[in-house]
């Protein structure tokens, strides 16, 4: 009855190749427990204090970064400061400028008025001189010594 022909000796290497094997790992374990407790140990210690080095690292970076910000912020500040101050400045000047213009321009809008009003005042009295001479040069008598003289001579009144 033999379906399967199986070689004993084969499978007696195998097993003993593995369970030598799981048993040397068993073996290596339980007399270096203590010692791969202690690497273990030690690992951790050692990821813990990289990991403090990382925080400090990382910390020490951020207090740079803001103490460059505080001190970019104040030169931020005092540049501002000196800018408003000058803007107020030019401000102050310019509402001067323009109080001194719009006093310059009301003056010169009464010396304008009072022009003109002189200027009416000639233009009336030379229209009247014109309509004077008009009606002289229509009445004009060259006979001095004429009784019919409209006005006498030296009664003419403007």
């Amino acid at each position: 009855m033999e379906l399967l022909s199986i070689n004993y000796e084969l499978v007696a290497t195998i097993t003993s190749i593995a369970g030598g094997g799981a048993l040397g790992g068993l073996i290596s374990f339980v007399f270096n427990r203590k010692e791969n407790k202690r690497i273990k140990k030690s690992e951790a210690v050692q990821s813990e204090a990289t990991a403090k080095r990382e925080d400090a690292s990382a910390a020490s970076e951020m207090m740079g970064l803001l103490e460059r910000t505080v001190s970019h912020m104040e030169r931020m500040n005092s540049y501002n400061e000196t800018n408003s101050e000058s803007l107020l400045k030019m401000v102050s000047e310019k509402d001067q400028l323009n109080d001194r213009l719009i006093k310059d321009l009301e003056l010169l809008q009464l010396h304008r008025t009072e022009d003109h009003r002189r200027i009416t005042g000639l233009e009336k009295t030379v229209e009247r001189e014109l309509e004077w001479r008009k009606e002289s040069d229509f009445h004009f008598c060259s006979i001095t010594a004429c009784d019919l003289r409209e006005p006498p001579l030296g009664m003419l009144k403007r």
